[in-house]
């Protein structure tokens, strides 16, 4: 049986689901989705929250149809895996009623999930290829008896939907293996010069410490340890934050940007980026050489682990004072990755 995907003058359609749990999902689709419609694919987006507002102000038009079910976060800890797993088998639920519509209305011919999963459970229904992006293939979350019986069964079913994809795309640098194939880090490219950035922004000269939130509005008890450890500073040093979704945040030499686009910009253009652990933010700082501290959410296996591997941990938010004196201005050689050019390579290959 000839594949229509390998049919000659036929446009590849491909339904896009990404995570709405913070944005680092959406700001590496962002990037893939670029390169497969440069390729001439035809991608549809869609995602949920906070998210899809944000995809949607960057000119990706996604489709909000994926509930967030987001982890409680209190005071810097990860509170309530049990009820987070609950939430999200009844989210789950929801949203794969939702895809249904989507995939039935588009008929791609393959499906590709960012950690989104109503994508994945409709495409293997309908008989379809399916791609994973993910790096967060362990889970690791729960700390109660019950949470850990939960966990244990979402760990069997998370096994069996990594296994089952045509492809299991790792944005990270790896060994290739069965269905596995590492990308390399997928980062989106800058926008503008450092002294336009600044300029668009309303920064001023200075040495500049990025407080990078997370885009779910996380991070906030970050705020008065990083102006305290800015205040320290010599030199005209500023703070500048993004990703804020609160109250206004108001100071000397604090500015608050809000949830910004073209964050990949003020993370080239710092001297120092504080960061909640998560892994975009941590590989658009290895990408421009840019030094960074990651404090991530205590408790929150995925963020200890990208801490960790830095060298960093919960307990570090105590100490911001030092580490970013020590830290600010040493900058380590830029690096090139090419995941997502890897990533629209791989999924292309399945046509």
């Amino acid at each position: 049986m000839t594949n229509r995907l390998s049919r000659p003058g036929n446009v590849t359609k491909i339904l896009y689901g990404v995570s709405p749990i913070g944005l680092g999902h959406a700001t590496r689709s962002m990037a893939v989705v670029r390169e497969l419609r440069k390729a001439g694919a035809e991608v549809r987006l869609f995602s949920g929250g906070k998210a899809a507002e944000f995809l949607n102000a960057c000119g990706f038009e996604a489709a909000d149809t994926v509930d967030d079910a987001g982890p409680k976060v209190v005071r810097g800890e990860m509170k309530g895996a049990a009820s987070w797993y609950v939430r999200s088998w009844l989210a789950q639920r929801r949203n794969v009623k939702r895809a249904e519509a989507l995939f039935d209305g588009f008929r791609p011919d393959l499906v590709v999930c960012d950690e989104e999963f109503s994508g994945m459970a409709v495409a293997e229904a309908r008989g379809a290829r399916r791609v994973f992006i993910s790096d967060e293939l362990e889970l690791g979350f729960a700390r109660s008896w019950l949470a850990r019986a939960i966990e244990r069964r979402v760990e069997r079913w998370y096994r069996r939907l990594q296994l089952s994809a045509d492809l299991l795309i790792i944005p990270d640098e790896g060994r290739d293996q069965g269905n596995r194939r590492y990308a390399g880090p997928i980062v989106r490219s800058s926008t503008a010069g450092c002294s336009e950035v600044r300029r668009r922004h309303g920064l001023p000269p200075g040495r500049m410490v990025l407080l990078s939130l997370s885009g779910s509005g996380v991070g906030r008890e970050l705020v008065p340890k990083a102006v305290a450890a800015v205040s320290a500073l010599e030199g005209g040093a500023f703070l500048a934050v993004a990703g804020n979704r609160g109250a206004p945040l108001a100071g000397e030499r604090v500015y608050d940007l809000g949830v910004v686009p073209g964050n990949q910009d003020l993370v080239r253009c710092a001297d120092l980026v504080i960061t909640m652990a998560g892994k975009s933010t941590i590989d658009e700082a290895a990408a421009a050489g840019t030094p960074v501290i990651a404090i991530p959410i205590r408790h929150h296996a995925e963020q200890e682990r990208n801490a960790s591997a830095l060298g960093f941990r919960p307990d570090d938010a105590e100490r911001l004072v030092e580490l970013v004196g020590q830290s600010i201005g040493k900058r380590g050689p830029p690096r090139t990755f090419r995941g997502e050019e890897e990533a629209s390579r791989l999924i292309l290959s399945l046509a």
